[in-house]
């Protein structure tokens, strides 16, 4: 009778077959099996979130917290505190789903940008297309201005610039159907909220929508560096006014351009009177004046433009428009 030892069985191997995960969840897997899945867009910040429950311009499918976030922390603003008291107090009385996640998660869905601890999933903001603006009539209010867009494409520039036109009181914003930032959930929180309130539309073709209005009486004001420009000291705020901005670095296309009625450009410290001669021979011994041209900035930034422009404009104006509590250092973002 013969004696079986203990052990002396080879295990079966078996090759591994990359098609084969033995059980385990890939990472990809696991971390996205607990990031919300959105359903319209994300909304992100205490004062967007806040801004878009408040305004009801959008359909809201849920809201999201993040578990674990201590409102009473030294570390977050008072202002912030009931900020987030508010949102939950709206979400609450319209029957919002409020679900928990974690700030990983939070984080995957605002694309590591700073969310504060709130997300909401809503539908996309709706526009209304313009063709014109209605004939200017004697009862319309000094300081009425508006915002054209020219193709610009830079979320960040373009929420800037809605924030701006909001704070100092511009009637609405005019962008191009196409080549323009989607009206996202970063546009919203680079505008501090304020592109849920904004009077929104959209031209197709913005050549026509300016030449039109200028017939009914708007200016239209292009904001350019071209040597046609006046400076905006020479500026006269008051009447009803198109500002046009164009996209950052190219400006104002030349067909748009030649569609305003006035140039203006922001007077600024560089010199405009040296000649490409002159540039090109810059070297170490030049005077201070014609180093200041060669390597000053050209321009400012739009979104920087737009607010110089708007608070000549109609900034003294509106002082008594702005919305209760919104002020200068609003900073619920």
């Amino acid at each position: 009778m013969g004696v079986t030892k203990v052990g002396s069985e080879r295990p079966e191997f078996r090759r591994w077959n990359k098609q084969e995960n033995w059980g385990r969840k890939t990472w990809k897997e696991a971390t996205e099996s607990t990031v919300p899945k959105i359903v319209g867009e994300g909304i992100y910040g205490v004062g967007p979130v806040l801004a878009a429950l408040s305004a009801e311009r959008r359909e809201f499918y849920a809201l999201y917290v993040q578990e674990g976030l201590d409102l009473s922390s030294n570390n977050r603003k008072k202002k912030d505190k009931k900020g987030f008291e508010k949102v939950l107090k709206i979400a609450e009385k319209v029957g919002l789903t409020i679900k928990d996640a974690s700030k990983h998660d939070l984080n995957m869905v605002a694309d590591n940008r700073p969310h504060q601890g709130l997300v909401l999933d809503a539908s996309p903001l709706e526009m209304v297309k313009i063709m014109q603006l209605d004939p200017v009539s004697v009862d319309e209010g000094k300081g009425s201005l508006w915002v054209a867009l020219d193709e610009v494409t830079d979320p960040q520039n373009l929420g800037a610039i809605i924030r701006s036109s909001y704070f100092f009181g511009a009637s609405g914003i005019v962008l191009c159907a196409k080549n323009s930032a989607p009206l996202s959930g970063v546009v919203s929180k680079a505008s501090a909220g304020s592109l849920e309130l904004m009077e929104l539309r959209y031209c197709k073709n913005m050549m026509q929508f300016l030449v039109s209005s200028a017939e009914n009486g708007w200016r239209v004001l292009g904001g350019s560096v071209s040597s046609r420009a006046i400076s905006l000291d020479e500026v006269e705020p008051g009447p009803p006014t198109i500002l046009v901005l164009g996209s950052e670095g190219t400006g104002l296309r030349p067909l748009v351009e030649r569609s305003c009625t006035r140039l203006v450009r922001i007077p600024g410290n560089i010199p405009s009177d040296l000649d490409n001669s002159e540039v090109n021979d810059v070297n170490h011994e030049s005077s201070g004046r014609e180093f200041l041209s060669f390597l000053a900035v050209e321009s400012l930034n739009v979104s920087v433009a737009a607010g110089v422009l708007l608070h000549h404009l109609i900034g003294k104006n509106s002082a008594g428009s702005l919305p209760d509590g919104y002020t200068q250092t609003n900073s619920s973002e």
